[in-house]
């Protein structure tokens, strides 16, 4: 029997709460890291998962086996955390080593995808399997060390579960809202490194220390099964049970997240606030099923009314979650940042936290359930904890690529409510003696399911009611996310999960200037790779000019399947066109494998608080860039001033100063109230060539509407790089844009900041004007002495724009007077 003090006993549950804060701080890195490297697509994010998982379920088995051998479970638990702490040490040279050979195994087997994906599991099983399968072990020696016998194995295994769990909560509100904007992700990943190495040389001192027997060793659990007082279950019922709960629990996860998506914000702190919830809800499971064991003998009852109530509720949840947001309307905070908190924080509590409280016991009472299968506790856990997570990496990846695309998310939810009814008679039928009254509970359970509560009639995309002003035509449903395409009036619009829209008919003057401004600043550009498709239009703009080969890179298949059926008329036969080349693929990841080279590249607009956004407005994406521009290339990245602050705008300007010889900006368009800027970077030092296309006279003079090209320049941001010396340079490592442009948008929405918008942009391009005015600019230096006006031309133009908006309109007049007499048709000729 062990004998464990109050103290030692505190000193362990504190350890192995410091253990699973550690676990998903790793885990959220490492879903980061390899996320930057592979791509950002649903495949790539579940092979890592999966990878994770699977080495969790080894590390349980393996270790849960082993226990029986191991006469002081403690300190080898300190070893593996110790091992942990050596693996992902070994991680940071392996990952640098990928950097440097996965573009050439991308120029080799790039064509061969599935080739390619059997590359990237490898590579990730190498750098994830090593620290997870340790990881794995830490569950069930811990177990068995606390065990004192095995029919207190599901007591101990509960609370174990539930402060484990309850540490992972903290660990991801850590990684998700704190770490790397503070420190960024390699002081933060060193950080998670000392903690392991802490937990573990701790967890050998109270080995070495501890009351257990004879210098911390304890005896060996006897191998007499013992009679547990609880009715028995057939070893396949756990074992089913067992996969059925980590199946459903990944399962819900995943549909509960594209739920949310659907209503949030959808930065990186939604995200992070969603694992927090789903893991604080599940620590409070556990604690629950620690209660039941500790007062009930027999807990199959109570498991079953469970698992029968858990359904129900789950099978609820897209019904209240339809009705707490008044169908699916977006959640803002106009009050600023903390009261977004509260509203999203209060409807994750309200959605998911019954539920979970719920199905988080199943796994600790089915532990109970089995203590008469093993009399070694160590071993029962590691094989449960491996059936388990087996059964998690099946609902992660059947929900990602099964359920989203045949049924859809609320009727994914739904299944995964129906999976448990069914599990709760699988239960009642594996008893010796079943009792088959019992079974018309699910059974009928199952019927309202069917019926009541089928999830099927909810609107998967908010549309207007009345058809007139808006209607839907099709919808996707994917692991990427939710795509529609809407008919608002006489426009077409594609929409990514309910609100972000990625351009439309109704914007087609402004797509098309997206790709013709880059374009006519060339000289001649023969080769074009795009980063973001859309509704096609910028891309297909391209096609109007006499290039060679034109690459666009979409994010999301569903997108690029929209556009192709609804925005053929728009897009200029960009889906037809042989010079054109559509790849569904992250544009970040294509453009740092490939090894082709580009006269241009053009990033199209992004929302810069969405999450992963900010990693493409990095220095290492800016290299990546950079090194696949020809010599003379040129790269422009379209930046949404109606969602930037100025210091956010700053930090990109910075960043992109850091990497490129020449920036330059440009105007979208003369708009007050949405203004669309992009920066034009060049590879190298050099001006604005008088034979570039837009001096051509076989090229547009004019673009958008009616405006000269030449009008939309605003400045030389070389020229002002000491105006932009106090901003953050945004890494990957610390993704300042990442984690401050969703802040910035919701102090906005209250007042406490204001975007580059109206008079803001208007004053600091009169900044730079003036700036300017004192010396030459050396872009501009080589440009036809009749064409040197028209920047001075545009800002007239945007002034009087904003003048009108703001109610000036005798001024405005004036402005726009000056703006004619300036860009006067033929004077620039």
């Amino acid at each position: 029997m062990i004998t464990i003090s109050r103290f030692w006993f505190i000193g362990v549950m504190v350890l192995f709460f410091l253990s699973g804060c550690v676990t998903l701080v790793y885990e959220v890195f490492w879903m980061k890291e390899l996320g930057l490297l592979f791509g950002n697509t649903a495949f790539s994010t579940a092979t890592t998962l999966a990878v994770f998982f699977l080495g969790l379920a080894t590390g349980g088995y393996y270790w849960g086996r082993r226990s029986l051998r191991i006469r002081n479970p403690l300190q080898t638990y300190g070893l593996l955390e110790l091992a942990v702490a050596v693996s992902v040490i070994g991680y940071f040279y392996i990952l640098d080593t990928y950097h440097v050979i996965y573009p050439h195994l991308y120029g080799r087997f790039g064509n061969s995808p599935l080739v390619l994906v059997s590359i990237k599991f490898l590579l990730s099983f190498l750098l994830l399997f090593p620290a997870s399968f340790f990881i794995g072990g830490t569950l069930p020696l811990m177990t068995h060390y606390l065990s004192s016998n095995i029919n207190r194995t599901g007591k101990t295994l509960s609370l174990l579960y539930a402060v484990n769990t309850l540490g992972a909560a903290v660990g991801a509100l850590l990684a998700g809202f704190f770490l790397p904007n503070w420190f960024g992700f390699s002081l933060s990943y060193r950080g998670a490194i000392g903690c392991s190495l802490l937990i573990g040389c701790m967890a050998l001192v109270l080995a070495s220390r501890g009351t257990l027997g004879k210098r911390g060793t304890r005896p060996v659990a006897a191998r007499i099964i013992p009679d547990t007082g609880c009715k028995r279950l057939p070893a396949s019922t756990i074992w089913l049970l067992s996969a059925l709960s980590g199946f459903g629990m990944l399962g819900l996860q995943v549909l509960w997240t594209r739920m949310f998506a659907q209503v949030l914000q959808n930065s990186v702190y939604t995200f992070a606030s969603i694992l927090f919830v789903f893991l604080i809800f599940l620590a409070l499971g556990a604690a629950a099923a620690n209660r039941i064991i500790d007062r009930y003998s027999d807990v199959l009852n109570a498991l079953f009314v469970i698992m029968v109530a858990g359904a129900l509720i789950v099978s609820a949840t897209p019904f209240l979650f339809n009705y707490l947001t008044d169908g699916l309307h977006f959640v803002s905070g106009r009050s600023g940042w903390n009261e977004y908190l509260f509203q999203v924080l209060s409807l994750e509590f309200t959605v998911m936290g019954p539920p979970l409280i719920l199905l988080g016991m199943v796994f600790p009472l089915l532990v109970r359930i089995a203590e008469p299968m093993q009399a070694v506790p160590g071993r029962l856990v590691g094989q449960l904890v491996c059936v388990n997570t087996v059964g998690a990496i099946g609902g992660s990846l059947i929900t990602g690529f099964v359920i989203f695309q045949t049924i859809g998310a609320w009727a994914g939810i739904g299944l995964v409510g129906m999976s448990y009814l069914v599990g709760a008679m699988y239960l009642v039928h594996g008893l010796e003696k079943p009792n088959r009254p019992s079974m018309l509970i699910p059974m009928a359970a199952i019927l309202l399911l069917v019926s009541a509560l089928n999830p099927t009639r909810l609107p998967r995309v908010r549309i207007d009611p009345d058809p007139n002003r808006e209607r839907l035509l099709q919808v996707w449903e994917s692991g990427s996310g939710t795509v529609a395409v809407v008919r608002q009036g006489d426009a077409l619009k594609i929409k990514v999960n309910n609100y972000y829209t990625l351009g439309g008919s109704d914007s087609k003057e402004l797509e098309e200037v997206e790709a013709y401004l880059p374009l006519l600043a060339h000289t001649r550009p023969k080769s074009v790779f795009f980063l973001g498709l859309g509704s096609g239009i910028s891309a297909g703009a391209v096609l109007r000019f006499p290039v060679e080969r034109l690459v666009v890179a979409e994010l999301i298949a569903d997108v690029v399947t929209a556009s192709e059926n609804y925005f053929g008329s728009f897009n200029n036969g960009l889906f037809v066109d042989p010079r054109a080349v559509i790849v569904a693929e992250d544009g970040r990841s294509l453009i740092a494998a490939s090894p082709e080279k580009f006269d241009l590249v053009i990033a199209d607009l992004f929302v810069p608080w969405r999450s992963g956004v900010g990693s493409l407005y990095t220095v290492e994406h800016y290299l990546n860039v950079r090194d696949s521009l020809e010599t003379d290339g040129l790269f422009m990245q379209w930046l949404p001033a109606y969602q930037l602050s100025f210091r956010g705008f700053g930090s990109i300007v910075r960043t992109m100063l850091e990497v490129f010889q020449q920036v330059t900006l440009w105007r979208g368009d003369f708009s007050s109230r949405r203004p669309v800027l992009g920066l034009l970077a060049g590879r190298i030092r050099k001006p604005l060539q008088p034979d570039a296309m837009l001096f051509s006279s076989t090229a547009p003079q004019r673009i958008g509407r009616d405006v000269p090209v030449l009008s939309h320049y605003v400045g030389n941001m070389g020229m002002l790089s000491d105006a932009f010396e106090g901003f953050p340079i945004n890494h990957d490592d610390k993704p300042v844009i990442e984690y401050q442009a969703p802040v910035t948008q919701l102090r906005q929405q209250s007042g406490e900041v204001a975007w580059m918008v109206g008079r803001n942009l208007l004053d600091f391009m009169e900044r730079i004007r003036d700036r300017q005015s004192s010396g030459t600019d050396p872009y501009l230096v080589d440009v036809p002495v009749r064409h040197k006006q028209l920047p001075l031309a545009g800002m007239e133009l945007y002034r009087s724009q904003v003048l009108n908006s703001e109610g000036y309109g005798s001024a405005a007049r004036e402005a726009y007077a000056r703006y004619l007499t300036m860009a006067k048709p033929g004077s620039f000729r």
